[in-house]
């Protein structure tokens, strides 16, 4: 049978509780302090807390820090059920270790629904993994300088990866002050990565994430930042490091479009990519900001064969040559996508991005080709049994460049 404990120094509230969870059939034990509550936690072993924050002694958030800091408490769900409803005090909640927070008066149905929602991730994780989970491909587009492209490569990318397998594919916006992607995919901006930004790293899960993804025509599922820095959330780099584990574990393919810096969103984003995608323009500024994140990656442990570097013909003339690039960061490109005049403008403007709309186009192929080749081994050694059109049409250039 599950146990609850209940820690409030109001009894009326004992009786409130009771009532709220009497389907559950769980055996509740309550407590009127927060002394009085930690022993009983103790003793008791509950398989979740409900602790009031004003109480004689010490606080709920003293009594959630106490038990966080022993081993056999770091799991069990806590709940802090207060008056207190200013976002400071959801804050200093989630700051103290407290998995949820409701404030009082509370509807009876939703304590229920949150207790269980509660008992249930706590369950989840502590089960065993009979098989174990095989990780989706993810890959991470980078720049340090502005400009060069690195959103509209992520967008086409994406599709084309959506396009090629009948297997799932997730894009992220991580440029969380001001996010472009919903924009770029002409889709109309409704949940963020700022509606989650609240939640713990532990209270996260993929039904969490689901209401802040949304989908494509094309096949590919988003997940938007904010486009106002004014509406952006902090978000922190554990509950993403957790987001981007769940995520890895229900998509073939994940790609994150990141912002231009190493902050600790970026670096967990950096860390959990199989593929970093380095984007460049070939001028000196953006040469050196390369060099600049190359030297970054060395220090932080990442292999070479993580890296790829991208160089985008943002301009039509007098850009560097490519050769002397490939010298000043001793690195070969992996790509190289020609200046194509008004084609990426308009497809910004319009929402329409050539890998889906205008797949004919010679750097829609290129483009194509290339998510082809930042596949899986796995699906790129076999014909799938129902080839997508997109597949066809690599298949297609593939041939005729072995004539």
């Amino acid at each position: 049978m599950t146990r609850i404990l209940v820690v409030d120094d109001e009894p009326i509230n004992h009786q409130l509780v009771g009532r709220a969870l009497e389907s559950l059939n769980a055996n509740l034990e309550y407590a009127n302090n927060g002394n009085e509550g930690i022993a009983q936690a103790r003793t008791f072993k509950p398989d979740a807390i409900i602790t009031d924050v004003m109480m004689p002694d010490i606080s709920g958030y003293e009594l959630t820090r106490i038990l966080r800091r022993e081993p056999e408490f770091a799991g069990i769900p806590i709940l802090i059920l207060t008056a207190q409803s200013g976002l400071e005090d959801k804050l200093k909640a989630f700051e103290a270790g407290a998995d949820d927070h409701l404030t009082k008066p509370f509807e009876a149905a939703e304590l229920m629904a949150r207790v269980s929602a509660l008992i249930r991730r706590a369950e989840a994780s502590r089960a065993p993994r009979e098989v174990p989970v095989q990780e989706g491909r993810m890959i991470a587009v980078h720049s340090l300088r502005g400009g060069t492209g690195s959103s509209t490569l992520a967008v086409n990318l994406g599709i084309g990866l959506a396009s090629l397998w009948p297997h799932s594919t997730i894009l992220l916006d991580l440029t969380m002050t001001s996010g472009q992607i919903a924009l770029m995919l002409n889709k109309t901006l409704r949940r963020t990565w700022a509606d989650i930004s609240l939640f713990n790293p532990g209270e996260l899960d993929m039904s969490l994430l689901s209401s802040v993804t949304d989908g494509h025509e094309s096949g590919l599922s988003f997940i938007a930042a904010p486009t106002l820095p004014t509406e952006a959330a902090p978000l922190q780099s554990q509950t993403l490091g957790t987001a981007l584990s769940l995520l890895k574990q229900n998509y073939e393919y994940v790609l994150a479009d990141l912002s231009h810096d190493f902050s600790d969103l970026t670096l967990q984003a950096l860390d959990a990519s199989d593929i970093i995608l380095m984007v460049a323009s070939p001028d000196m500024a953006s040469i050196r900001a390369v060099s600049a994140a190359i030297d970054t990656y060395k220090r932080l442990g990442y292999s070479k064969e993580k890296m790829k570097l991208i160089l985008n013909a943002t301009f039509p003339r007098a850009g560097l040559p490519k050769d002397k690039i490939e010298a000043a960061v001793g690195m070969q490109t992996s790509m190289v996508v020609p200046y194509t005049d008004t084609l990426f403008v308009e497809a910004i403007n319009y929402g329409r991005p050539p890998v889906q709309h205008k797949p004919n186009e010679s750097v829609s192929g290129l483009l194509e080709d290339f998510a082809f080749y930042l596949s899986s081994n796995e699906h790129k050694k076999s014909k799938p049994t129902d080839p997508t059109e997109a597949w066809k049409r690599v298949y297609k250039r593939h041939q005729e460049r072995k004539r």
